[in-house]
This record gives C-alpha cells, structure tokens and sequence, in this order.
C-alpha cells in the first residue's frame, strides 16, 4: 500500500507540471510572430496610431503589461528608457528606438479649480480631488525625485500620496478631477493647464524595445509631433530632468507597488504586497512545507495517519507552486485563468484531506484506507473542482467577459463559488466535530483546544473571506489556508492528539526501565540510560518484534524474588505452627474428651446413686428376685434416658410406651398383674417423660410390696399429658418420695391421690407446653 501510493504521486506530479508547461509554452506563443507592437494601455495617446504609420505591417496590441520577456517571444514593446537601458545592459533585447518625451507634471483644470499649485507639496492644501493613476509607478518615482532629489527613496512621495487619500481627495485611475498627476502629453490631451513642480520632476523617454531591427515608413519624429507628442530630440522642461542613474531608480522602483498598497491605500497589510514578496512569501512557504513534510514522514508512527499528513503537505506544496507560476504568467492569458482555477483544485482538497487525517487519529495502525461514509465528500469535492475548471462554459463559479481586454480585473462570484466555499467550511466543522468526540475520551483534554482552535479559525476565515471582510479578503487564500491547516496538524502532532514519536529518544533516556530499540540488522536506535542485562537472575529480559525491528526491555524482579522468599520463609513458619498447633488441639482434645467422660460418669453416678444404694439394701434384706429385676430394669432404663438427654430434648411418645410396658410385664413375674391402657400422641419434653417413668416405677414397686393389682391408662389431650393408675381399696395409700414430688412440683407437674369406694386413684399430668422442663 506505502509503495503504490508513493509510485503514484510522483508520476503524477511530474506529468502534471509537464502538461503545465506545455500549455504554458503554447498558450504564450504570439499571434503573429516579429509582426506585433504591445503599446501601452493610455486613451490619453495617439503613440499607437503613430506606430500604425510608422509601421503599418505590424499589428497594435494594447496592454498594461509590458513583460521583457516579450522582445524575446518577437514583440517589439513601447517602454521607457528607465526600462530599456537596463534591459539592453542585460541582454533582454537588442534593440531600443527612443522616440518621444513624458515628462510627469501636475494637469490643472483651471475651470474647476484657482488653487495656486507650484510645487508638489501644495497638492495637500488644494482642497480638490486629485486624479492619479495608480497603476503607473513611474509617477510616484517622479515625484519621489522631486520631493528627495537623485538620491530619492519613496518616504516624502508616500507620505503625500497617504495624506491625501486620508483625505479622501486622491481619487485612484480617474483623469476626470479637477487636479491630475499624469504625464505632459495626457494633460495637454485633457486640455489641462501643464504645472512643473518648483521641486522638480523627472522626463522619461518612451520608445520601442526589441530583438530585431525596425524599419519605419516615414520622418519618426515629424510623425509624433504631428501627433501632438514632444520627440525625443525636443527640449526638456524646465525643472524636469532625466533619469541620470537607472539603477537607483530601478531598485527603488521595485519597492514602489509594496509602499503604495500598504501605506497609501492601506492594504495588503497581512500580505504579500508586490512580485517580489510574492516570491519570496512562495520560497519560504514552499521551504516551511517541504521540511514539515520530511519531518512528518520521520514523527509520524501511525501508518494510517502518516498517509493523508503527507498527502497534506504535497497538496500544500503544489498550491504553492501553482501560485508562484501564476504571478510569472501575464494575466491575460489562458493559462493564468485556469492556474487561477487551479486553485480550487487545492482549496477543497485539503478539507478533504483533513477530515481523513481527524478519522484515522484513533484507528488501529494497519488501517490506513478512508471508511467507506468518506465517498461522498470526495465526490462533492471532485464535482465541485470539475465545475470549477469548466467555468469558461457556464459561468457558474466565476462571471467575468472575455471579450474584454481586462476581465481579469473586472469580475464577480457566482453560486457556485459560495458553494465551493460552503462545503469547505463544512468539511472543516465536520473535522472540528470528529476531534471534539475523540477529544471527549482522552484524559488530556485541554491539549485540544489550540488544534480545534486553529481549525475553527481556519472555518472563520472562510466565512469571512465570503463576506469579503478586509483582513480576509486582502490576504493570501493560499498561504493563509495552507498556515492554518499546517498549524492544526502540526499542533496536533504537538499535542498528542495525533501519535507522534518526536520524544522517544528523550523518553528512552529517561526511562526507568532497560529497554532498546534495535533495526533489523540488530542495530540499536534508542537505548535508555539503564544497560540490559543478559544474566541476572533478578531481571527478566523481554523481546518483541516491531516493524523494522524488534524491542528488548527488562524488567527488575529483585523485589519479587525477595517477595518470593520471604513467603517461602513465612510458609516454613506457618508449616511448624500449624503441626504444633495440631499437636495441641489434638491434646486438648484428649484432655477434654477425659473431662467430658468424667463429668458424665459423675452425672451418672449422681442419676443411679440412689437406685444401687436400693438395690444393695434389697439384697441385704433379702427381697424378691422380681423386685431386685424391676429395679435393674428401671436402672438401665434410666440410664438410657439420661444419654438421649444429651442428644435431644424431645422424647417419641411410642418409647416412653415401650418403658412402661417393660415395667408392667416385669411385674408380672411378681404375680402382680398390671394392665396399660391408652397413649400419648405427642413428642414431650425428655424432663417431664423421664419423671413420667419415675412414677411410674414408683407405683410398679409399690403395687408389688402390696401385692395389687393395677390398671394404668396413658393420655395426652386437652392441653395435658397425664398417667392415671387405678388399684383395689384397703392397700396401705401409696406415698412418692420427697425428692420425686419435689421434682414433679418444680417441672409443672400435678400428683393427685384419690380415695374411691372400692379402689384407690393416682394421677401425674402436665401440661402440654410450658413449665421447667420446656426451657
């Protein structure tokens, strides 16, 4: 991509100027070769007809633009000896035939005006309007040499000029005033009163310039006389002199357009002012934008921003160039009109142009082609430079008459222009916008606002050069423009708005890492101050390619490693406290297991203390087998309830059922018959079951001294749990231990004790929720 866009400027480029100076060869080609005489554009002289009798072969061409390169080209040209002398000197031309006198006076219409005039001074105090051709600078040097004397320079005459038109009596290419500075011929043309200034004046001699030989028809000098112009060979003025030094003359008269524009006519103030600046204001712009272009080609990484910023500068190089070649071609020609379309070959190019540079600041470094929405400005663009260069046919851009000999100077915009313009400006705000929404994502936003500043300043110009507002209009669109979008990239490029690498060797000598950039032939470019390192085992070295080369850096790990050790250190630590800490826990939970093993053994033996200190006394005293086997019943069933204590605090109604027909059955082998009836349906606290089976025991053994019978009902319901047993009456009454009614009292229980006629009541109950044994 990099090399075909670089095959295809410079051909095109070079057939570009070649077609150019063609049509410049071609277009500059007289009419009538060695036939033409190009005399000066003066209604107020018969010289062209006289040179009609004095060389009736040749044809009359009028211009104000009496080119040395004329005598060359065949053109026999009318000049005056300030210019002749040192053309001869030069060799521009061979010949030079002087022929008349135009002495440079004051023309007074003495029926318009009595002010007394002697000098040229007394102009400024007239009090009239004065007519002075502009265009004529041996005027002012005439002037400026009666003001000064030989050794003249341009201050007083400037100074006078300036004053009047202040003034405002200076009235510019008019002959019609009551007081003209013209020359002696025009003011007895004009029917003038002639005035030589008492300061003195200078008299040209005005003849023919050319490369070859002239062969008049008649007496010269009788035929200018009779043409009412004064011959070379006549008598001066008095008080108008010739010119003595040409080159004095000429080198002030080179300053003469520059002065007049600037401090008479005050404009031209941000401009090139005259052919010479205009030259020189095209080098220095040419050289500025050659080294910027090099230089871009050099700061620039972005591959697809590289491309249009030197696309930039080749369009601003060719403007440039186009400019420089208009002001050496006649104004009259073809080629100076279509040079002077040209320009708007550039103008909307380079909006274009800048749009695509704003679009590729942010794209990935591969993509360099304009997206496919950048169509349709470059259409408009090319539409509008196509309308631009068929102008001559339509008149739609510029309206001027061609049939005229000046129409260069008398011409005026048409739609097209302002449409020309108007998508300029539009281009440039699209690229103002495209900036601002890029600029919104980057942290250094105040960076932006010179760029986007320049841009919109470039985008005021324009508006103002359409409303023709002096400080635009009287500028250089060339330079101007192509100033204002250089400065925006360039600003950009400062600003980083653009990726640049300008920094970089000042970035890698201060760069706290070892890093380098080496070519392809392994070459270092840039370096940091920190030497790499290849062995050492606090630093990894890193490689990647890039284009054209590769990248080293290294990176100092020394903290690392030391990181790295110091947790390897505290691991080994945490590893030998962890295995004691082990061993601890492990022994605490020994000593614990000991603890707890005990305090349950010691709990136990507090819950069966009682029932073996019994049994041991019912063995003393000889009991029955059945007693001492229902109290080793009760005493294992007493001790499981104590261990499901310390799982759960809720005993399954179907096992305190199991407990109790376990009882009832054992009695039985004591020839004591009891009979359960009934169950609880719910699950009950364990407390309250266990006191529930200690009663019940207590009735069984009680039942069994006595020798009774016994019915035992079970029930849950009505917001109690209760056991109810019924015996036969004349039994000594049954009598619950202190410590059991102690316990029943403190858990919510009720012990009841009732007296029927043939039998003998007992009921525990308690309440289904609530109490002690809840908690």
């Amino acid at each position: 991509m990099r090399k075909s866009i670089g095959h295809r400027i410079g051909p095109t480029a070079a057939l570009a100027l070649l077609c150019l100076i063609l049509f410049y060869g071609c277009a500059s080609a007289p009419g009538t070769v060695g036939g033409t005489v190009a005399c000066s554009e003066d209604e107020y002289t018969a010289y062209p007809d006289v040179i009609s009798q004095l060389l009736p072969d040749y044809t009359i061409k009028r211009t104000g633009n009496n080119d040395f390169a004329w005598p060359a080209q065949g053109t026999v040209t009318e000049v005056c000896d300030a210019q002749a002398i040192p053309a001869l000197e030069a060799g521009l031309a061979e010949y030079w035939y002087p022929q008349y006198l135009a002495a440079v006076v004051i023309a007074a219409d003495r029926g318009r005006t009595d002010a007394e005039l002697c000098r040229w001074h007394d102009l400024a105090s007239a009090g009239v309007r004065i007519g002075f051709n502009d265009k004529d600078n041996l005027l002012i040097t005439a002037m400026a040499y009666g003001l000064e004397g030989e050794a003249f320079t341009l201050r007083g005459a400037v100074k006078l000029l300036a004053g009047l038109q202040a003034k405002g009596l200076l009235a510019r290419g008019s002959y019609d005033a009551p007081l003209v500075i013209c020359y002696d011929y025009q003011a007895a043309a004009l029917g003038m009163e002639i005035i030589i200034p008492q300061e003195g004046t200078l008299a040209f001699v005005k003849g023919l310039l050319s490369n070859q030989p002239l062969d008049f028809a008649g007496d010269a000098d009788a035929c200018i006389a009779a043409a009412g112009l004064r011959p070379a060979s006549a008598a001066d003025y008095e008080g108008a002199d010739r010119v003595k030094d040409y080159d004095h003359l000429n080198t002030v008269y080179r300053d003469i357009d520059r002065a007049v524009r600037r401090n008479v006519l005050r404009t031209r103030l941000y401009s090139s002012a005259d052919g010479r600046e205009h030259l020189m204001l095209a080098l220095l712009y040419i050289l500025l934008v050659t080294i910027w272009t090099a230089t871009v080609i050099r700061r620039v990484m972005h591959t697809g921003v590289r491309y249009p910023a030197i696309l930039l500068g080749v369009l601003l190089l060719g403007w440039a160039v186009l400019r420089l070649m208009k002001y050496q071609v006649p104004d009259d020609g073809t080629l100076n009109r279509y040079l002077w379309y040209g320009y708007y070959l550039f103008q909307p190019a380079l909006p274009l142009v800048l749009l695509w540079l704003a679009w590729s600041v942010d794209q990935p470094e591969g993509r360099v082609k304009p997206p496919k929405w950048f169509a349709l400005p470059a259409a408009a663009t090319g539409a509008l430079i196509a309308l631009v260069f068929t102008n001559d046919l339509h008149n739609w851009v510029f309206r001027f008459d061609l049939s005229q000999p000046k129409w260069y100077s008398d011409y005026s915009h048409a739609f097209g222009y302002y449409v020309v313009l108007a998508v300029c400006i539009i281009l440039v705000l699209a690229v103002i916008a495209i900036l601002l929404i890029k600029g919104a994502r980057n942290p250094r936003k105040i960076g932006f606002v010179l760029p986007l500043g320049l841009c919109a300043l470039l985008a005021a110009w324009g508006v103002a050069f359409i409303l023709r507002i002096p400080l635009a209009w009287e500028s250089d669109s060339a330079v101007v423009i192509g100033l204002l979008a250089l400065l925006s990239v360039e600003t950009a490029l400062y600003t980083g708005m653009i990726p640049a690498n300008t920094r970089h060797r000042q970035l890698f000598a201060h760069s706290s890492l070892a890093m380098q950039i080496a070519d392809s032939n392994g070459n270092v470019v840039y370096t940091s101050a920190r030497c790499l390192s290849r062995h050492n085992e606090d630093a990894l070295l890193f490689s990647t390619p890039i284009a054209g080369g590769h990248i080293l850096w290294q990176e100092d790990i020394a903290a690392l490693n030391r990181l790295h050790r110091e947790v390897e250190a505290q691991a080994h630590r945490l590893t030998a406290t962890n295995a004691l800490l082990t061993k601890e826990s492990e022994v605490k939970r020994a000593i614990e297991e000991e603890r707890v093993r005990s305090q349950l053994l010691l709990q136990l033996e507090a819950e069966v203390a009682g029932n073996i200190g019994r049994l041991l006394d019912m063995i003393d005293n000889r009991e029955s087998a059945a007693r001492i086997t229902l109290l080793l019943c009760y005493t294992k069933r007493r001790c499981n309830l104590f261990f499901r204590g310390l799982e759960t605090q809720l005993l399954p109604p179907d096992e305190l059922t199991i407990c109790i027909d376990e009882l009832a059955e054992l009695a039985g082998h004591a020839n004591v018959r009891i009979v359960t009836a009934g169950q609880i349906k719910t699950p009950m606290p364990l407390r309250r079951a266990t006191l529930l089976y200690d009663f019940f025991y207590s009735a069984v053994d009680w039942a069994v001294t006595e020798g009774l019978g016994v019915l035992a009902s079970l029930d849950s319901g009505r917001g109690t749990v209760s056991i109810r047993l019924l015996t036969s009456a004349g039994a000594r009454p049954f009598q619950a231990e202190e410590s059991l009614a102690a316990a029943i009292a403190s858990a919510g229980g009720t012990l009841a004790l009732k007296d029927l006629d043939d039998a003998a009541g007992i009921i525990l109950s308690f309440p289904e929720t609530g109490g002690e044994a809840d908690g």
